[in-house]
């Protein structure tokens, strides 16, 4: 994994604001069922983005604390979630002082595979009230790789960078032989190593839970979205345009529109007393 300061998101906040995925009411309502909250309790968020899961959270009563190092996307949280109770931190989680053992739960949405693991894992056990939850959510599964993925990179990635295709099958069979240690079960899900064997003794009592999501796109559509995506943004404009070119080509092959389930997913682990 390679640290980011967020400005490769910040410069496209208002796009990514736009075409990003919100998350499944079922999962947020489970991770505060799990944690047990009740509505004034203070939470902890980490990687806010443009707020889609701080509005949910400040929806359920719950005061947060949001923690993000883009300011552009700080602004649209703000935006997005007006007068609520929310008290916003510009900067990386790993630099941002916060009060130990002063929330009930910590959030993170698509987020937490960015924060440098020799470090994140810990301090959120540190930040977390003794027996709170560390509550981490996926819109999508990363690490759910089908043909029609690979179709896409194919012309844009080194064929070594090209993700290897996964079913449902294997990806549940490799969370279950993971639950054990919260960080190797995060890291098969979201397709990056951030196995920390220290911290993974901080935490216990890990569980997931996953909502089907059924999508359609457009060449169009498809496009908007990845071009949200860190993989994306790193390739140059040669690299952009012929994956362009290929998403046409592949979309019109399969008739213009492509429909799947993709799995919005909920990890949760619980600090060790």
């Amino acid at each position: 994994m390679t640290a980011t300061d967020g400005s490769e998101f910040d410069a496209i906040a208002d796009e990514y604001d736009r075409v990003r995925p919100s998350y499944p009411d079922a999962l947020v309502d489970a991770a505060c069922d799990r944690a047990r909250l009740l509505p004034g309790a203070c939470v902890l968020e980490i990687g806010c983005g443009t707020g889609l899961l701080t509005e949910m959270l400040v929806a359920r009563g719950l005061r947060v604390e949001a923690v993000d190092p883009g300011p552009s996307m700080v602004d649209a949280a703000r935006r997005r979630v007006g007068d609520a109770d929310v008290r916003f931190h510009l900067g990386r989680f790993e630099d941002v002082d916060l009060p130990r053992e002063s929330f009930a739960a910590a959030f993170s949405g698509t987020a937490f595979h960015w924060v440098d693991p020799s470090v994140g894992w810990a301090k959120v056990a540190g930040l977390l009230a003794p027996a709170g939850v560390l509550a981490l959510l996926q819109a999508g599964l990363p690490v759910l790789v089908r043909d029609f993925d690979r179709a896409v990179w194919r012309n844009a990635l080194p064929p070594e960078e090209v993700w290897p295709v996964a079913d449902p099958f294997d990806v549940w069979s490799g969370a279950d032989a993971r639950r054990g240690d919260v960080t190797a079960l995060w890291s098969w899900l979201a397709r990056y190593d951030l196995q920390n064997r220290e911290a993974a003794g901080l935490f216990d009592d890990a569980g997931m839970l996953t909502v089907p999501v059924p999508a359609e796109d457009t060449a169009e559509s498809y496009l908007a979205l990845i071009a949200t995506t860190s993989t994306y943004l790193r390739l140059d404009p040669a690299r952009r345009a012929s994956l362009a070119e290929t998403v046409h080509e592949v979309f019109a092959a399969a008739g213009g529109t492509n429909r799947w389930v993709d799995y919005a997913t909920l990890v949760t682990a619980r600090r060790r007393p």
